[in-house]
């Protein structure tokens, strides 16, 4: 394999979808824009044109900010060059048909977890394929050859075991690698940073009791906060209290955001009862599920929040639904000279409400702003359902109505170009452009239509905002895994185990949200009771249909 074609097996999982462009983009309007991820999505949805050919596709791949695999194959769909090809060929496979391919292909598209959807017969043919060209491909195969893999695995260096451990999938992790890991061995993995992902692997996935064990009483001085955090709970779910809390310090002090320390301050609260911990929590600056628990206790109301400011109806000096105009917002925040209370002062527009808040939160971030912008929107719509996609919008985008992400989810509400798609149908909206999620009317419309659907299948406001974030089937299959059953330390328990690293904190923080904009719209809601509702068994069995 050629080493330009090599360049291009770097692998970044992303969901992607496509549509027709609606919207007339041309290579011009493109390069008239800044390189930033918002021109990237523009790029993406000119690709997706049929007058694009394969010298356009080229220039445009060079303008691209963020360039991954998924997006990659994409543009190898349009570019005449043979690596390019090569490559595209390589990742549409399926397991089984690596076995009629080339060892160039095996090395770049075969995965463990490819590996363990085939039988022994097939995976010999393909490693008689790789060995002499790619050994350590071939010593990768020879572990799922072994009747026993694990051992077969403890013979090969920390490099081998993460390569299949941390990438063969939970199914074959738990049938076939779920055993006591040697404590010489143990001694070895902590020297690796890919260890720290081995042990979320290993702690939020109930069925691993063998491999738990192994965790208990390692020296974890190496590792990261989130690793330590892991190692907390799994002492503490094998009453190792005094293990437990050891680690719990540790992840403590290494943690940097607040929102995190407060997690571990509230989790030695519910380890040892100490009160101390509550009032340490009271004080936070963050309003996050833990500092608004503790302050229920104690019977505080929070501080520093800021729901109201002034602004006028008139017309906003920016285009609020242009992309470009945001960035140049940001560009301006970001200097390091930037007044961010100078900046937040220029806005004068109500439509230009959440700019104002993003610089005043950037100018003190002691304040929290709980706005509620374009409100003329929501209406017809009960507090409940109000709290609710405020909640979510807060922390999709603060609200700025053009935001896009890494991903392209789109405008205040982050939806997907496919279910903005998708929804538009659903609605009758005809002609539909994915630009006008840009617009607050139309993000909030959007919103109600698909928070609605979610709110009926899911009940509670937590488990919708799971669902918003990593979608409804990951939500249902996390619940049918035995998340927020009854026992000690439920739901807390149940909260941190969430597989989903991004769906576990952004529920957490949706939460927060909600239950601060229900109390701002007067309607009083208890953060106790929404938590202890989790563990009920009507909640669970109507959320799992």
């Amino acid at each position: 394999m050629k080493p330009s074609l090599r360049l291009y097996t770097f692998t970044i999982l992303l969901l992607f979808a496509t549509f027709s462009c609606a919207k007339e983009i041309t290579l011009d309007f493109i390069s008239s824009k800044p390189k930033s991820i918002y021109r990237d999505y523009y790029i993406w949805r000119y690709l997706n044109s049929k007058d694009v050919n394969s010298s356009t596709a080229t220039i445009l791949l060079g303008k691209m900010k963020r360039v991954n695999l998924r997006r990659f194959l994409r543009f190898a769909k349009k570019i005449d060059d043979p690596n390019y090809k090569k490559v595209l060929q390589c990742y549409k496979m399926k397991p089984l048909e690596f076995t009629k391919s080339d060892a160039d292909c095996i090395a770049m598209g075969l995965s463990a977890y490819d590996m363990t959807k085939l039988d022994k017969k097939s995976l010999l043919k393909i490693k008689k394929i790789v060995e002499s060209i790619y050994p350590k491909k071939a010593k990768l195969i020879d572990i799922f050859l072994s009747n026993l893999p694990f051992e077969a695995l403890l013979e090969n260096d920390k490099d081998t075991f993460f390569d299949i451990f941390n990438r063969v999938g939970s199914t074959y992790r738990t049938k076939n690698l779920n055993k006591f890991i040697p404590k010489e061995y143990a001694d070895e993995l902590i020297n690796s940073k890919r260890f720290n992902y081995t042990i979320k692997l290993i702690v939020t996935n109930p069925k691993l009791t063998a491999l738990q064990l192994s965790l208990l009483d390692i020296n974890s001085s190496r590792l990261n906060a989130k690793a330590n955090f892991y190692l907390f709970l799994n002492a503490l779910k094998y009453k190792q209290k005094k293990l437990a809390l050891n680690y719990l310090k540790i992840a403590e002090d290494k943690f940097y955001y607040r929102f995190d320390k407060d997690k571990c301050i509230f989790w030695r609260y519910l380890a040892t009862k100490d009160k101390k911990a509550l009032k340490d929590l009271s004080k936070s600056v963050d309003k996050n599920i833990y500092s608004l628990y503790a302050l229920e206790i104690l019977k505080k109301n929070p501080k520093n929040i800021i729901s109201g400011l002034k602004c006028k109806q008139t017309n906003p000096k920016i285009d609020i639904t242009d992309p470009f105009e945001w960035l140049k917002v940001l560009n301006r925040l970001n200097k390091k000279d930037a007044n961010a209370t100078k900046i937040a002062g220029g806005f004068k527009s109500c439509d230009e409400l959440p700019y104002k808040a993003f610089a005043l939160e950037r100018a003190n971030y002691k304040n929290s702003y709980f706005i509620m912008p374009y409100k003329r929107y929501l209406k017809k719509y009960t507090k409940d359902e109000i709290a609710l996609i405020l909640a979510i919008a807060r922390q999709e985008s603060r609200f700025i109505p053009p935001s896009i992400s890494t991903s392209y989810a789109l405008g205040m509400m982050q939806f997907m170009p496919f279910l903005a798609k998708a929804t538009a149908k659903q609605l009758k909206i005809k002609n539909f452009d994915t630009d006008e999620m840009f617009k607050p009317k139309i993000a909030y419309k959007f919103a109600y239509k698909h928070i609605k659907y979610l709110k009926r299948k899911l009940k509670h406001p937590l488990l919708v905002a799971y669902a918003y974030n990593g979608g409804i089937g990951f939500t249902r299959r996390m619940l049918k895994k035995g998340l927020f059953k009854n026992g000690e330390y439920e739901p807390f328990y149940s909260l941190e185990i969430v597989p989903y690293n991004e769906s576990k904190r952004y529920a957490k923080k949706v939460l927060a949200n909600y239950i601060i904009y229900k109390n701002l719209l007067g309607e009083k809601v208890s953060i106790i009771t929404l938590l202890q509702n989790l563990t009920e068994p009507y909640s669970r069995k109507s959320s799992q249909k």
